[in-house]
This record gives C-alpha cells, structure tokens and sequence, in this order.
C-alpha cells in the first residue's frame, strides 16, 4: 500500500505583491481541495514577515501530489503569477515516522 505523503511549501513573495499573491494562493486552495487524494491543503502567512507563506499539504499518495503538481490548478496558478511575484520558494516531501 502506498504511504501518505505530507509537504511543507514555503513561499516567499517578492517585493509589493504579497496581498496579490494571496489572493491568487486562495484560488489554488479552493480548486485544490477538490483535487482526488487531497487530505488537506491549508496555507498560513508569517505573522512576522507577511511575505513569507506555507502551504501545509496532506496526499493520499506520492501519486496523488505528482498529478496535482502536474495538474490544471497548478498550471493556471503559475500562468497568472508568472516569474516575478515569487522571490524564492522551498518544497519539503514528509513522511511521517512517529
């Protein structure tokens, strides 16, 4: 059987766009959420630095983030923020071990 797969995304905004990154975020949560093998897809934003946000995510299966990352939602997301919106980024594969 396959395991879960747990990811921690961190995002930081560049300059200026952060509330606009935001937005664009929340319309990739919603359409994610609906996604098949999507347990939970929950983003937060820094308390201290509000260009800083984390997507805390939860798949059924490895197989089942791999066709979300390669999927319609994320496409569109990247297609509307483009290159400049995202100065850096970190993406964390978990597994859980006790």
């Amino acid at each position: 059987m396959a395991e879960p797969l747990k990811i921690v995304a961190r995002i930081v905004a560049a300059p200026g766009v952060a509330d606009r990154l935001e937005a664009e975020m929340k319309r990739l949560v919603k359409r994610t959420r609906k996604e098949p093998g999507c347990r939970q897809y929950d983003l937060h934003r820094g308390t201290e630095d509000p260009r800083l946000f984390v997507f805390v995510e939860d798949w059924e299966t490895k197989a089942h983030w791999e066709d979300h990352m390669a999927g319609d939602a994320i496409r569109a997301f990247t297609e509307r923020i483009g290159e400049d919106m995202i100065e850096s980024g970190e993406i964390l594969q978990l597994g859980q071990v006790a």
